[in-house]
């Protein structure tokens, strides 16, 4: 549900279902309904470059035959002709029966805070509107800082669902420009409750240490304690690496109060000619403890760097946020 698709002059979002209970018995008839939401006919702020679907965290599924909320985000500083910064909730239903009946639908918007998605990329000779980010002893002219990606008019993985009983709860992020020509991370909670939508919190984490954060991905634990992973960089000497910080569920809204840790400190730079970063990396929680996040990324090493012009690495970090057991 995530991507623009372009088909003989359209220009829009692919929306599919799949019917998940003959798949999993392995049945080679399993159906699938598709939508195409056709920026023709929906305006393209609606859906920008992507919408994403729920991913299911915790043991206590959604209630049945609940919509499932498709989240997208609009900002009026973009050029789809958004006419205010906001959250954009489509709803899939579906019957599987003898004739599927299906439906997606604009469910809300829910205005947020302003942001700016349109990060100041390029600008210098031999840069790319993609090239972004710097990084330590890479001169501006040069082909290989690194791409924020915010400008795409979508969230960034995961759209995390987890039902707490009394209500379900969403949480997403994106990168914005935090700080004048600084990145960081605005995330979002969304709660519905009896069907209805609202907005319970959301922030920007961007220390104002002139550091890059981006490229973010976020979830809760069993207690509502909230984990935010992403990239760092910056252009002196923050090599591109990954760190996190997180939040206790009774702990003021909006802020992410449990300080910044480490998973990984990078030691070398991207030298590829295209600056694209990641694309996208992932923060799940383990379903054996409903505690433990796990969170995988990329990074560079020196060594990598001096072997390959994409010689970055990979790395899985796991940890706990205190109160869960």
């Amino acid at each position: 549900m995530e991507g623009l698709v372009r088909s003989q002059g359209e220009y829009g979002i692919s929306v599919y279902a799949l019917e998940r209970g003959r798949m999993l018995e392995g049945d080679p008839n399993a159906r699938s309904v598709h939508f195409f939401l056709d920026s023709a006919v929906v305006p393209l702020y609606l859906i920008g470059d992507g919408l994403l679907p729920p991913d299911v965290d915790g043991h206590t599924k959604p209630p049945k035959d609940a919509p499932a909320p498709i989240v997208g985000t609009q900002d009026d500083n973009a050029s789809y002709g958004a006419p205010f910064d906001a959250l954009n909730i489509w709803e899939l239903s579906i019957t599987w029966q003898a004739n599927p009946v299906a439906s997606i639908v604009l469910k809300t918007q829910l205005p947020v805070t302003s942001f700016d998605s349109i990060f100041p990329c390029g600008g210098h000779p031999g840069q790319t509107g993609r090239d972004c980010l710097p990084q330590p002893g890479v001169q501006p002219t040069a082909n290989n800082l690194l791409d924020i990606l915010s400008y795409r008019q979508r969230p960034t993985f995961r759209l995390s669902y987890r039902n707490f009983g009394t209500y379900e709860s969403l949480v997403t992020n994106q990168s914005v420009e935090a700080l004048p020509a600084v990145a960081g991370v605005r995330w979002y909670e969304i709660r519905r409750t009896s069907g209805s939508y609202s907005l319970y919190q959301q922030g920007t984490y961007a220390p104002n240490d002139g550091v890059h954060r981006w490229m973010g991905s976020i979830a809760q634990d069993k207690n509502g304690n909230m984990a935010l992973d992403y990239s760092v960089v910056n252009g002196t000497d923050v090599f591109p690496g990954i760190r996190y910080t997180g939040r206790s569920a009774g702990d003021p809204l909006g802020m992410m109060t449990l300080g910044e840790g480490t998973i990984i400190d990078g030691s070398g730079i991207q030298r590829t000619a295209n600056s694209r970063w990641g694309d996208y990396t992932d923060l799940t929680v383990d379903p054996t403890d409903d505690c433990t996040f796990w969170y995988v990324n990329e990074y560079y090493t020196l060594a990598g760097q001096q072997s390959s012009t994409a010689g970055w690495q990979t790395r899985i970090g796991s940890f706990k946020l205190p109160g869960c057991n």
